[in-house]
């Protein structure tokens, strides 16, 4: 007999997908709450610091072999380091949308962004700080395609978000 995943099994399976840098659909997964139970809730939590903290690490590994590119390839840093950001920008994607995912309890929510917003911050003034002395170009690389964009950015609607239809901008 196949039985449906609860609340917290579906959970904890979205969330390893999620740590090993899958990107699987979260529109089914209820909010963490009292109505799982305090224990529940507690255990779910340290799932959710350990796939955020496996996410996170994925995405600076994958930085920092990038950033290896430009060692490789120096006579043509500034464009190298711009595809390098632009990539890392857009693999920040799934973590900022985990920060503001209505699951997650407020608390929970506030802390993963501001863990992200930290990490990220930190990488950027790393940036900064590796090219004070180089030549102008690639210090206003370094700034022109910053990291810190993406975490205002929202991830896209779900597949089963609403409809899409025509926009009217009215002026």
């Amino acid at each position: 007999m196949h039985r449906t995943p609860g609340p917290y099994a579906a959970w904890v399976s979205w969330l390893s997908a999620f740590g090993r840098g899958e990107d699987l659909p979260s529109g089914h997964l209820p909010p963490i709450d009292a109505e799982l139970g305090p224990q529940m809730t507690e255990r779910l939590a340290r799932h959710v610091a350990d796939a955020f903290h496996d996410r996170l690490r994925r995405w600076q590994e994958a930085f920092s072999r990038e950033q290896q590119l430009l060692l490789a390839r120096p006579e043509r840093a500034v464009t190298v380091l711009a595809v390098v950001l632009a990539d890392a920008r857009k693999r920040l994607g799934p973590l900022v949308a985990f920060t503001v995912h209505p699951g997650l309890p407020d608390e929970l929510r506030t802390s993963v962004a501001d863990a992200l917003r930290e990490t990220i911050s930190s990488a950027q003034r790393s940036l900064e700080d590796s090219v004070r002395d180089a030549p102008a170009p690639l210090r206003n690389a370094v700034r022109q395609n910053s990291l810190e964009p993406a975490l205002t950015r929202t991830a896209a609607p779900s597949p089963t978000g609403p409809a899409r239809g025509r926009r009217v901008i009215l002026d």
